[in-house]
């Protein structure tokens, strides 16, 4: 799945692995899907995930390489690749049409909660002197507020946050949307694509049982 709404604006692959490509978060699969995108596999630089809020800004020097403990990247690098892997939780994808800054972060319940996607816009604005009003954003396809539900006491951290939940069903995709706003996203330049890892069967989805299984979310300028 490709996402237009930023490759209208210039980047050169904005895009998400689905079933039909097979196991993504390595090996051949995700070698084949990066060359079809026209990637080359072997330059993608991911990060070694753990659910937290580290956004590292990168350059050639990290070509290739998997980084420790990071859960987001951004780069104004053309052409360097950048990916995260996903299985319900949210790929947010964020591109400075001025600056030319582009990056991926992986927002699941952790990252969101202590928002991961608004980190990107302030890394972006203190490495590359971006202004969030030139952001535009997709929130990726992932656990929907129709069928992502927690504990209580989960929903009750996320209402604590002034974050949206319905009953104990959490809602990751206004959760991040409004975080990117808060920052200084414009809500106009967001997208949320709406697509349910849950309950639809285009993408793995950890809940549905692909436990083993991801998708690859790449964004390159």
């Amino acid at each position: 799945m490709r996402f237009s709404f930023l490759e209208r604006l210039g980047i050169q692959v904005a895009a998400i692995s689905e079933k039909a490509d097979g196991d993504c978060g390595e090996g051949v699969a995700g070698e084949a899907f990066c060359a079809e995108l026209g990637v080359d596999y072997a330059a993608v630089i991911r990060g070694r995930q753990v659910h937290g809020d580290h956004v590292a800004a990168v350059g050639e020097g990290e070509r290739g390489l998997c980084l420790w403990n990071t859960d987001g990247l951004v780069t104004d690098v053309p052409g360097l690749p950048l990916a995260v892997t996903v299985a319900d939780c949210v790929p947010v994808y964020v591109f400075d049409t001025c600056r030319r800054v582009a990056g991926v972060v992986h927002a699941g319940r952790e990252g969101t909660r202590q928002g991961i996607a608004a980190q990107a816009v302030r890394l972006m604005a203190e490495r590359f002197s971006c202004r969030a009003g030139d952001i535009h954003a997709v929130i990726g396809p992932s656990a929907g507020p129709c069928c992502y539900e927690v504990t209580d006491v989960m929903a009750g951290e996320f209402r604590t946050l002034g974050l949206p939940t319905e009953g104990r069903r959490l809602d990751l995709w206004e959760s991040n949307a409004g975080q990117l706003v808060k920052a200084g996203v414009p809500r106009d330049q967001i997208e949320v694509t709406g697509i349910c890892t849950i309950c639809g069967d285009r993408f793995f989805s950890y809940r549905r049982g692909n436990e083993g299984k991801r998708n690859l979310a790449l964004i390159c300028l």
